[in-house]
């Protein structure tokens, strides 16, 4: 219990300065990118995640590549992460092909199929998805999986470290009002509206799908002991949503479009049942092993 008390505290502590950092952010950048305040709070969350990996594993003698999920030879580390990425791509193929089957989704007629002509977006596609995936591994199946796999089980790190996975995704922070004067304390009062979607029931079908796929990657930490194919799964799987957002509209006139959440064009309950026989048979495979 009190691993699991330990880890919520730094979940909320990863949220507080990831609020106060951002004003300092926004003077440092906005020379520069001059963005929404909302989008530096989301940026100086992401560092305050990292910041507290490295304090949450340090308290729990932890502290090493190994805890971060960095291990075994470079080679075979990137062929996991390879053969990772495929295994991802899969899921979302799978997924994609039945969303145009039931016509939820439709090709973009504006849009040119011919590859090199699309160089530029699927680089800037694979480069933000692997940057997502690592960031992402690095602190959930990486630092905080490592510290509640020491403190309890693996079902339980599992189980924790994939719910607060499918929570994040729905703190947004609201748009400020023109004018709006900003300070260190703005990203503070800011907090309790950034939570206002947790009432909605409409988020479900969505949040289970983030939560079985925490529940997949974690199994993937588990058996390979490194996050490398939980990095290329992830990345995989962002990649494919990239390109499928940019080639394809949803047409909202199918029969079976209440199986797509109205939060995302490609989630929802679909996307959560091929995850789910996904991790199933990948759970069956694991214990099989054992």
């Amino acid at each position: 219990m009190r691993a699991i008390i330990s880890f919520s505290f730094f979940v909320v502590l990863t949220f507080v300065i990831g609020a106060l950092l951002a004003y300092p952010l926004k003077l440092l950048l906005d020379p520069v990118f001059d963005l929404a305040f909302r989008k530096y709070l989301n940026y100086a969350t992401l560092i305050s995640g990292v910041m507290t990996c490295f304090i949450y594993l340090q308290i729990n003698n932890l502290l090493s590549f190994n805890a971060f999920g960095f291990s075994g030879k470079c080679n075979k580390f990137l062929m996991s992460l390879f053969n990772g990425f495929l295994y991802g791509i899969a899921i979302m193929l799978i997924i994609e092909i039945t969303l145009f089957i039931l016509k939820i989704h439709e090709l973009d007629a504006y849009r040119g199929l011919w590859i090199f002509s699309n160089i530029s977006f699927l680089s800037k596609a694979l480069l933000a998805g692997l940057l997502i995936a690592l960031i992402e591994e690095l602190i959930f199946r990486g630092a905080f999986f490592s510290g509640l796999y020491k403190k309890t089980s693996a079902s339980v790190a599992i189980l924790f470290t994939s719910l607060v996975y499918a929570a994040v995704h729905f703190v947004r922070y609201p748009d400020l009002i023109t004018d709006t004067g900003i300070g260190w304390l703005t990203g503070i009062k800011m907090m309790p509206d950034a939570f206002r979607r947790f009432h909605e029931w409409a988020i479900m079908d969505y949040f289970l799908t983030l939560f079985i796929f925490g529940i997949l990657l974690g199994l993937l930490r588990l058996k390979h002991k490194n996050i490398a194919a939980c990095i290329g799964t992830h990345a995989g799987i962002v990649v494919l949503i990239k390109i499928a957002d940019y080639f394809t509209n949803r047409t909202n006139s199918s029969d079976f479009d209440y199986l797509v959440s109205p939060y995302n064009s490609t989630y929802g309950w679909i996307s959560f049942c091929v995850i789910l026989l996904f991790t199933i048979f990948y759970f069956i495979k694991l214990k099989n092993k054992k």
